[in-house]
């Protein structure tokens, strides 16, 4: 198997592509709560099952880079992410706007959005490629030597799906797996560009892979002594929220509390090295996760 085809179809395939719907579809509600449950058993699977190998990868992957290499990756990784963030704003700031029944000027006001921020991540693709090409027999060793793995959870994913689509039988998806989410590419070339700029985070849960039901943000960014988290859409009650380095290791534990349906905390940051961390805030609906990159 080709290394880079092999790359994250079994592994972001979690969580297959949107779904789409037929004519008859179901109405917003019994939608919005069939797709809750979907993305609720995928996200639980992957981080049980996915998510400790691939972290491990991209860590040796990581290790095995030049400090300098490292440094300039981290830059990219960190631009790819704040430029995916701000195109989604955009997007949503247009569905906010739109005028009902203008279907056809929608689409083209989102397409323009696309095109606006494919220019400056092809930017950050060719500025990564050096690193690439440098780092390739290092890529093909990780998924080679894991094909049967990743065979194994592109099996797993499949079945997750299929068993939803057969609790939904309105409900359906359309083309390719994975499509348009994190890592996951059309070629082997893409595919591989996804899993080099992933930042080795869980992605949350306003990213592509698990639709916009609790969102998690940090401000500012980047951070310098303090960061103020924010969750929306949560229950309400007690919640703990965590800060860990990227290798792992807990920096930061705070017991929190969600009001209004939204958790608002201060964190205090100082006496960390500027770097990037992760925020995780674990709630009875579960987990979710964001970034924090310090800067002092």
């Amino acid at each position: 198997m080709k290394i880079y085809s092999a790359i994250l179809i079994g592994l972001f395939v979690t969580v297959a592509a949107q779904p789409a719907y037929t004519q008859d579809k179901p109405n917003k509600p019994e939608r919005k709560a069939a797709l809750k449950d979907l993305r609720n058993n995928m996200r639980t699977w992957f981080e049980a099952d996915v998510l400790p190998s691939l972290t491990t990868w991209h860590q040796d992957y990581d290790a095995s880079l030049t400090s300098q290499d490292l440094a300039t990756l981290n830059r990219y990784r960190a631009e790819a992410k704040q430029l995916k963030t701000a195109m989604k704003a955009d997007i949503r700031q247009l569905h906010a706007t739109a005028e009902r029944g203008n279907r056809d000027v929608m689409k083209e006001k989102m397409q323009a959005v696309r095109e606006k921020y494919h220019a400056s991540m092809k930017n950050i693709a060719e500025g990564v490629k050096p690193i690439a090409k440098g780092s390739r027999e290092k890529l093909r060793s990780l998924f080679d030597t894991n094909e049967d793995q990743i065979d194994a959870w592109r099996n797993k994913a499949r079945e997750i799906m299929k068993q939803w689509k057969t609790e939904n039988p309105d409900m359906d998806h359309h083309g390719k797996s994975g499509k348009g989410l994190p890592i996951i590419g059309e070629d082997g070339k893409r595919a591989a560009l996804r899993f080099i700029l992933w930042d080795g985070m869980m992605p949350s849960a306003d990213d592509d892979m698990m639709g916009d039901d609790m969102r998690i943000t940090v401000s500012p960014a980047p951070s310098g002594n303090a960061a103020t988290i924010n969750v929306t859409n949560v229950p309400n009650g007690p919640a703990k929220l965590e800060v860990y380095d990227m290798n792992g290791t807990l920096v930061r534990s705070i017991n929190v509390s969600a009001s209004n349906g939204t958790i608002d905390q201060r964190v205090d940051l100082s006496g960390l090295v500027s770097g990037t961390y992760m925020a995780s805030v674990s709630t009875p609906e579960g987990r979710r996760t964001g970034q924090i990159i310090v800067r002092h």
